[in-house]
C-alpha cells in the first residue's frame, strides 16, 4: 500500500511536469489520467493521454508528438524518482505503457466514460 502511494505522487507529478512542458504546444491535450496495480509492479502503471478530436490524435501521431510525449513521460517518471526498470519489459511482456486516444472515440465506444474505455 505505502509502495502504490509512493509511486502514485511520483506519477502524478511526472505527469504534470510533462504536461507543464507541452503548454502552448499542439494539438492540445484535452484529458489526462492513469492507474495500475503498481502495488503488484511498478510495471503496471498505464498513462493515457486523450485529445479532443480524432484529427488531433491523428495529427499527433503523424507529427511524432505522441513519440515525444512519450518520451518526455518516462523521463519525467525517471527523474522523479519512478524505479527504471519498470520501462524494460518483464517476462510477460509488462511494463509502463503511455497510451494515447481521442475524446471522440472515448464518447464513441464509451459514452465518454473513461473507466469503461481504459478496460
Amino acid at each position: 500500500m505505502i509502495l502504490s502511494i509512493w509511486l502514485n505522487r511520483i506519477t502524478g507529478k511526472a505527469v504534470r511536469k510533462t504536461l507543464s512542458a507541452l503548454e502552448g504546444k499542439s494539438p492540445e491535450i484535452y484529458f489526462h489520467d492513469f492507474y495500475g496495480a503498481v502495488d503488484v509492479s511498478p510495471r503496471n502503471l498505464v498513462i493515457w493521454y486523450i485529445f479532443k478530436t480524432d484529427s488531433d490524435l491523428s495529427h499527433a501521431k503523424d507529427s511524432g508528438f505522441c513519440n515525444e510525449i512519450e518520451n518526455l513521460t518516462a523521463g519525467n517518471l525517471i527523474a522523479c524518482g519512478y524505479p527504471e526498470d519498470a520501462f524494460d519489459a518483464d517476462e510477460n511482456g509488462r511494463k509502463v505503457s503511455v497510451c494515447f486516444a481521442s475524446q471522440e472515440d472515448v464518447d464513441r465506444k464509451a459514452d465518454g466514460d473513461y473507466r469503461l474505455y481504459f478496460q
